[in-house]
């Protein structure tokens, strides 16, 4: 995994001594009033999205965009209908992307804080078939799973939800849409400049 500005956030020397995949994990949330693009609308008439009372009410989502050299990558993601992740939850999460990709992972993410708790890297530090390295705070755009949520939010852009249910089915069909077109997932890749094979060194 190679990048000519973050060497060191990304050491590809590292990723691919590990083999296996690499996934790409990131967290967003989506709220009953969902994300307001430019849109067509009448001359003269601002179109108008009529609301519940309850537009702050949202959903958590938590996304891995797996890549491997030579395999069609893979989304794997959860939704939670309330509430935030924690620390307890990500042991269970890593676990769950082991189970599903069955080789060696090699995991990139942020600093968030249940990232970097003393429990998740306790976990970690215990499974000889996870590696996890971390992308630079200053960085996040060399993270796909950024763009992919940009593409995500496009999907349930200008609409009005009337209940968490209906969000969660919209944005599960966004995300459902990603894992059917995998080739969303390269150009997600694509997007932050990042390879999945380092240059060869020169002589």
């Amino acid at each position: 995994m190679a990048h000519g500005d973050a060497a060191s956030g990304l050491p590809s020397a590292q990723v691919t001594a590990v083999g296996g995949w690499i996934c790409f994990e990131d967290e967003a949330g989506a709220w009953l009033n969902g994300p307001v693009r430019r849109t067509w609308g009448k001359a003269g008439h601002t179109p108008v999205l009529r609301m519940s009372g309850k537009h702050n009410d949202k959903i958590s989502m938590v996304a891995w965009a797996c890549f491997k050299d030579g395999v069609e990558p893979r989304l794997i993601y959860a939704i939670k209908p309330s509430g935030g992740y924690t620390e307890k939850d990500f042991p269970r999460f890593l676990a769950l992307l082991h189970r599903r990709l069955e080789e060696p992972v090699t995991v990139a993410w942020d600093n968030y804080s249940s990232h970097i708790s003393k429990h998740v890297k306790q976990y970690a530090q215990r499974q000889d078939w996870l590696t996890i390295i971390q992308i630079p705070s200053y960085a996040p755009e060399l993270n796909p799973v950024e763009l992919l949520w940009a593409h995500t939010k496009e999907k349930i852009a200008n609409r009005a939800f009337r209940s968490i249910d209906e969000l969660h089915r919209a944005t599960r069909r966004a995300l459902r849409y990603i894992q059917r077109h995998p080739e969303l997932l390269l150009a997600f890749l694509a997007g932050t400049g990042l390879e999945l094979t380092p240059p060869p060194s020169s002589p």
